[in-house]
C-alpha cells in the first residue's frame, strides 16, 4: 500500500530532502537564465529547504550579489548554514520567516525563485502578493511546480499539483505579468513572470 502523501515534509531528513533537490538540478539553470542573473543581482529564493538551489544562485550573482533565502524552518536554514560555513560562500544570508509576511526592509530584490514550494504553502496566494512587494518593478519572478498533466512518477500526486491557470490568476492579482510559460520536463513546468513598472 502507497504511504500518504505528506505536504509538511516532515517525514524526511534534511539530507533526503537535499538530495531531492539535487535530482532536480538540471532545471535550475533555465530558471536562472529565465530571472536573467548576473553578478551583483540581488535574488529573493523562497522556500530553500536545505538549500542546494541557494547555493547555485549564489554562484551566479557572484561576486557582489545577495542570494535571499527565507524559509519558514529554522533546521533547513540550520542545515544550509552549516554547508555554507564548509564551502566559505559568503552571499547568501538566511531568514527562519514566512513568505507571505517576510519583509526586507528597505532592500528590493531584483528577481525572485519560488520553486516547488507553492503546492506546500497554506498561503501561495499571499506569498506571491508579498514576493511582488519585494520585488524592483520589472522585476522577473519564475514559479516552478509539478505539472498536473505529468505522469506523476515523482513529486506530489496529481490533486496536490498546481494548474497554470490558479498559478497565473495568483501572479496577476498579485501585479505581475505573465511572460513565458513551458514545460522543462514531462513532471516539471516553470512560469515567468514580470512585475508591474
Amino acid at each position: 500500500m502507497q504511504e500518504a502523501y505528506r505536504r509538511d515534509l516532515r517525514h524526511l531528513t534534511w539530507d533526503q530532502v537535499y538530495a531531492r533537490q539535487v535530482q532536480r538540478g538540471v532545471l535550475v539553470n533555465d530558471w536562472m537564465d529565465a530571472l536573467k542573473l548576473k553578478a551583483g543581482d540581488r535574488v529573493l529564493d523562497v522556500g530553500p529547504g536545505p538549500g542546494f538551489v541557494s547555493f547555485l544562485l549564489a554562484g551566479r550573482v557572484s561576486p557582489g550579489g545577495l542570494v535571499y533565502a527565507v524559509d519558514p524552518s529554522a533546521e533547513a536554514l540550520a542545515y544550509l548554514k552549516q554547508l555554507q560555513r564548509e564551502r566559505g560562500i559568503q552571499n547568501i544570508q538566511t531568514f527562519v520567516a514566512d513568505a507571505a509576511t517576510f519583509d526586507l526592509a528597505d532592500i528590493k530584490v531584483d528577481a525572485a525563485l519560488i520553486a516547488m514550494v507553492l503546492h506546500h504553502a497554506d498561503d501561495p496566494a499571499g506569498i506571491m502578493h508579498n514576493v511582488a512587494r519585494l520585488t524592483k518593478p520589472q522585476g522577473l519572478a519564475v514559479i516552478a511546480e509539478f505539472d498536473p498533466d505529468g505522469p506523476c512518477e515523482h513529486g506530489p500526486p496529481r490533486e496536490h499539483r498546481l494548474t497554470s491557470r490558479r498559478l497565473q490568476a495568483w501572479c496577476e492579482a498579485a501585479g505581475f505579468t505573465m511572460l513565458d510559460q513551458r514545460r522543462q520536463t514531462p513532471e516539471h513546468s516553470m512560469l515567468l513572470v514580470q512585475r508591474a513598472p
